[in-house]
């Protein structure tokens, strides 16, 4: 194969030489198509008329590409593209717009994202057990009208239902739906306050086990739902942190649907190609279900992945009775993989949910006095199980990735775990630097930090959801001074600090009744847009924290691809690197900033298979 793979290259620059070096003003483009054939060296596919941002370092713009073997080929002017055409090259006539590297989404989770649509999409949903009902007439604004028992009778109404439906030991699983103004995954009252109850679950669904869910995060289970679930996970199910989230990945995957594992392959497959829609050609995500694993490995050895997928391993983080011990003898495999599907890395998502974690005061003393009697950082700090099973993999030589790093307390930790690496184990700050370390979710970076985060080479993902959901609420709380802590993306770059950008969103809209996630915002641009103009809700939230155009693009194309450990294949369309592109119906670089979230994508393009075509192309 590499043999192979060696003639055709040299099959393919001995033709480009020919053509381009020896006599570009002489050979015409039927020559250049005579000499092709002759190599047996056809594109399959060519792009012409374009703006085609190619994003390397010189920033080049050319109007047309060549792609062979699904990397680019060969750039130039339309008439030389067009010259190289043969009888089955796929010929695409951009019409002047403009062309991009694919985004790369790196903190996303499609295989979650994709439970929105079992409400209210057939076509998701293979298992009749796996219909989410809505319990309608419980918004927020119902419950003053109702009481408690008004509000158990609505939902055993749909149990029952669900229930005659299904017949006896099917899984009956029903929603409370959010608000419908929410912007973030916060749950019904009937859930937060308990308004029912294990017990009450117990006499609605005797015959069945009972899923009542407030969301992607929060849920209350009836005894045999408990007990399947413990039994399934190996431990008590309250032992998830945090259980709702945690439920709904090992419940629909490998529970409902364990060894159905075609049934989930149709089902990602059908997500990553809405995922695709929106110009996103890579992602990456923890997996923890083990029928997703084995569903992308079967799609990956068929061809039949849409995109590209980076996993990060963190199941035992939460299920192993030593985690540390797990991961000391795991073996580094970070960025071991196909070009669609690889690992990148090791870590616990959710390792420091629970409890204050920074060093911001709050302006009322009231508040403050409260927060000082409470223990910062008690579930992650130095010594306890989550902090030595990350240490642990760090002595293993393995790639931190997907660990949260919310608030500037939990990165004073990590700073501390890689001067016990280097104390204990001999680390230099170049060997952690090559890692790559990638941590998710920072909102809060205080101004000391980023100097640190540049030295140890630790890379940040950045969310603009994550920021609108608290900005707001955190400045009225604790003023308008720590507002430049709050993804302090432009400081960091002009201090050399790493991050990308993500989206950590389902960017398609479902019926407010059956999702169960709520976003800011819908569909990729307006989470692009954010980081170029920090508006949301019509304010400019820390303008001194714009990106230029140019960075902003960066975040999700040629760093991304640093981030996800495939810098030599992804993230520009230089020659040589796998053909992911969009085709965007606006020019990116010259419309107006407020415009940016307007734009649509028309084609999206994976390894030179188009995989989307808008109507509109």
């Amino acid at each position: 194969m590499r043999k192979s793979i060696l003639l055709l290259n040299l099959q393919v620059t001995l033709t480009l030489f020919l053509i381009f070096v020896l006599a570009p003003g002489k050979v015409s483009a039927q020559g250049a198509s005579e000499l092709i054939e002759k190599l047996d060296a056809y594109p399959d596919l060519i792009v012409l008329n374009g703006k085609i941002a190619l994003m390397d370092d010189q920033l080049t713009l050319v109007e047309a590409l060549a792609v062979r073997d699904r990397r680019v080929l060969v750039l130039g002017t339309s008439e030389e593209i067009r010259a190289l055409a043969g009888p089955q090259t796929q010929v695409i006539d951009v019409k002047g717009r403009t062309v991009l590297p694919g985004i790369i989404d790196s903190h996303t989770h499609p295989h979650l994202w994709l439970l929105n649509h079992l409400g209210s999409d057939p076509d998701f949903n293979p298992d009749p057990q796996l219909k989410v009902t809505p319990v309608l007439g419980l918004h927020e604004d119902d419950l003053d009208e109702l009481t408690k028992g008004g509000i158990a009778e609505k939902i055993g109404a749909v149990v029952r239902r669900r229930a005659a439906e299904l017949g006896p030991d099917k899984w009956v699983i029903v929603n409370i739906p959010m608000h419908e103004d929410a912007i973030q995954a916060t749950p019904s009252p009937v859930i937060r306050q308990r308004m029912v109850n294990t017990a009450d679950l117990d006499r609605m669904g005797p015959n069945n086990p009972v899923v009542v869910s407030g969301g992607l995060s929060s849920g209350i289970y009836n005894s045999q739902a408990r007990k399947l679930i413990s039994e399934a996970i190996g431990q008590d199910i309250d032992s998830l942190k945090p259980v709702g989230l945690r439920v709904w990945y090992y419940l629909i995957y490998d529970i409902i649907l364990k060894n159905k594992t075609e049934l989930v392959a149709g089902m990602l497959k059908k997500e990553l190609m809405e995922t695709a829609s929106f110009g996103v050609t890579t992602v990456q995500t923890h997996i923890e279900p083990l029928e997703v694993i084995k569903a992308l490995n079967m799609m990956d050895r068929r061809g039949e992945m849409p995109i590209r997928w980076a996993w990060i391993h963190r199941t035992a983080f939460q299920l192993s009775d030593n985690a540390s011990q797990f991961y000391s003898l795991l073996g580094d495999f970070g960025g071991q993989g196909s070009e669609y599907f690889w690992n990148s890395g090791v870590g616990e998502e959710g390792w420091d949910v629970g409890g204050p974690c920074s060093q911001a005061v709050p302006e009322d003393p009231a508040l403050r006095e409260q927060l000082a009697r409470i223990e910062q950082c008690s579930g992650h700090k130095p010594g306890t199980e989550p902090y030595n099973a990350h240490l642990a993999a760090l002595k293993a030589g393995l790639r931190l990735a997907d660990v949260h790093a919310t608030n500037d307390g939990t990165t004073d930790i990590l700073f501390q775990m890689f001067d016990q690496l280097m104390e204990e184990d001999g680390w230099t700050l170049e060997q952690i630097r090559e890692k790559r370390h990638f941590f998710d979710h920072p909102k809060l970076i205080r101004p000391e930090q980023i100097p640190k985060l540049a030295k140890y080479g630790l890379w940040m993902n950045m969310q603009a959801t994550g920021m609108v959901r608290n900005v707001s609420d955190f400045v009225e709380v604790y003023g308008e001074e720590y507002l430049k802590w709050f993804t302090p993306t432009k400081t960091m770059m002009e201090a050399g600090a790493r991050f990308s950008l993500a989206t950590d969103a389902h960017l398609a809209s479902v019926p407010d009744e059956t999702r169960l996630g709520a976003w800011p915002w819908y569909g990729f641009w307006p989470t692009f847009a954010f980081y170029i103009t920090r508006e949301w809700d019509g304010r400019i939230w820390g303008p001194e924290e714009k990106l230029d155009r140019i960075s902003g693009l960066r975040g999700w194309t040629t760093w991304a691809a640093e981030a996800v450990l495939r810098e030599k294949d992804l993230g520009s369309l230089e020659k040589g690197k796998l053909a992911d592109f969009i085709v965007i119906d606006r020019d990116y670089f010259t419309i107006p900033e407020m415009d940016i979230k307007k734009i649509k994508n028309l084609m999206t393009v994976v390894g030179g298979k188009v995989i989307y075509q808008s109507p509109d192309f």
